[in-house]
Order: C-alpha cells, then structure tokens, then sequence
C-alpha cells in the first residue's frame, strides 16, 4: 500500500506541473486531446445532477479554478498564463462536447469540434514551426 501512494504521489505531483510543452508537437497535442477528454467527462458526470448548461459550466469554471488558476500561480507571466487559457479552453470544449452529445444539440457539437480541431491544428504547427519534432 504504500508503495502504491508512493507513485500516486509522483503521478500527482506531476499533474500539478504546468508545461507548455514547446519543442514537442506530439506531446503537446496529447496533453491538450486529454483536456478534452478531462472535460467531456466531467460535464457528462454533471449532466446526471445538473442541466446542461449548468453542467457545461462547473464542469469548465471548475476546472479553470480548480486547476489551471493554482497552475498560472506556480508558473506567473505570459508562459504561465498562456498554458492555463490553452488548458482551460480545451476542457471547455470538451465540456462543451458531452453537453451538446447529451442534449442532442447539433450546432454546438460543431462548434465545439471546430474549435478542437482548429485549437489542435494551430498548437501543431507553432509548436512544428519552432523545429518541434515530437519526439
């Protein structure tokens, strides 16, 4: 057991960590997908207790104050808060995902996918531009 907290506390600790991950495109794509994914989850959970639009906002308020307010304060300036907006926007439109998925709104489940691509493909290619290599 507790070699078990042991390595719970090093994958938490790691978690805390804010990165931006700047000279690796991959890396950076699949930090951001899990945000989305973070999201999705969250808001899908909350759609059981709350309405939709309540869901999508504790879903990604919470997440903002929860995580990414405490992540800008370990790292302050523009690199800080730029990876906590980036952060923060990619749980919102996964929030904003599993809302529109579970009310059946066509428009908004655009949106949000438009959003997640666009986010993703403009972070790959300044990421790719610097020399990143994904590796």
């Amino acid at each position: 057991m507790q070699q078990f907290l042991t390595k719970l506390r090093l994958v938490l600790a790691e978690l805390a960590r804010p990165g931006a991950m700047r000279d690796d495109w991959f890396a950076w794509a699949a930090g951001q997908t899990a945000h989305l994914a973070i999201g999705a989850v969250l808001a899908g959970a909350l759609l059981f207790f709350l309405p939709a639009l309540w869901a999508f906002a504790v879903a990604a308020l919470g997440y903002a104050l929860a995580k990414e307010v405490p992540d800008y304060f370990r790292a302050p300036g523009w690199a800080g808060a730029r990876d906590s907006i980036q952060d923060a926007l990619f749980v919102t439109a996964g929030a904003a995902l599993a809302v529109a998925i579970g009310g059946a709104h066509d428009r908004l489940f655009a949106v949000a996918v438009g959003a997640a691509v666009v986010g993703l493909a403009l972070g790959i290619l300044a990421r790719m531009a610097r020399g990143g290599n994904g590796k």
